[in-house]
Parts: structure tokens; C-alpha cells; sequence
């Protein structure tokens, strides 16, 4: 099943051991939500994400935190793609709930609004420091 896809590359991009930019995301299709791809590397994640479409993700970044280094942190993100139109964004927040779901555990949400900030960097910058 889909749902199965889903949970199965979760658990490998969750793993302890799972590099940084290990990557799942599935995309807003009619009510419900779809495997678009996994991997490692934002650049194929990012590639993942239409300009049409509403997807949801975990990504994988490793961290130090509290002085020990390469601490997996896994982040929830929600794409807003620029031309998605007011109704498929209202759709797309009935399945907030079972996004959060299927792609845990994660550490913190981030919302992407622009492709091209969406990079390792920014996101330690937004949401690395002080984080537990």
C-alpha cells in the first residue's frame, strides 16, 4: 500500500544512522497523501517540489547539540508551492494531522515557502540553535 511506502522510507530516513539530507516527501493528491519520493540530498528533495503541488516531509540533519556532535534531528516541513491556489491550500490543511502522522517522529515543523532558501544551512540557521 501507499500508506506502507510511506511508513517504510520514514523508518529509513528516521535511523540513527541516517546521513544529513535524508529526505522522504509526499505530495497533496485530491484528500489524500501520496509517496513522491526518498533519498539523501536537498537538491533531488528539492526537486521533488512542484510548483503546483502541496507536499509534506521529514528531512534528516545532523546537529551538535548540548556540545556532542552529529545529533540526528528530524524536520517536519510542509512546501507551499507558488502556484497553489487558496482552495487546494485549505484542502491540503485537513491533512496537516495525518502528515504529522505518518512523518514522526520529528524535532520541530518548518514552513517552505521558496525553493531556493529551502538549504542545509537555512534550515540549522532556523531551527538548530538552542534546539533539543
Amino acid at each position: 500500500t501507499n500508506m506502507g511506502d510511506i511508513k517504510a522510507a520514514v523508518n529509513k530516513t528516521c535511523k540513527t544512522s541516517s546521513p544529513t539530507g535524508s529526505y522522504v516527501v509526499c505530495v497533496v493528491n485530491g484528500n489524500k497523501l501520496q509517496l513522491k519520493g526518498s533519498g539523501i540530498g536537498m537538491d533531488a528533495m528539492r526537486g521533488l517540489l512542484g510548483d503546483s503541488e502541496i507536499c509534506y516531509g521529514l528531512l534528516t540533519i545532523r546537529l551538535t547539540l548540548q556540545q556532542v556532535a552529529d545529533q540526528p534531528r528530524n524536520v517536519f516541513f510542509k512546501w507551499l508551492g507558488p502556484n497553489t491556489n487558496a482552495l487546494k491550500r485549505v484542502k491540503a490543511n485537513q491533512l496537516n494531522q495525518q502528515a504529522l502522522d505518518l512523518l514522526s517522529p520529528n524535532h520541530g515543523q518548518l514552513e517552505v515557502l521558496k525553493k531556493e532558501k529551502f538549504t542545509e544551512q537555512v534550515v540549522k540557521e532556523k531551527w538548530g540553535a538552542g534546539t533539543g
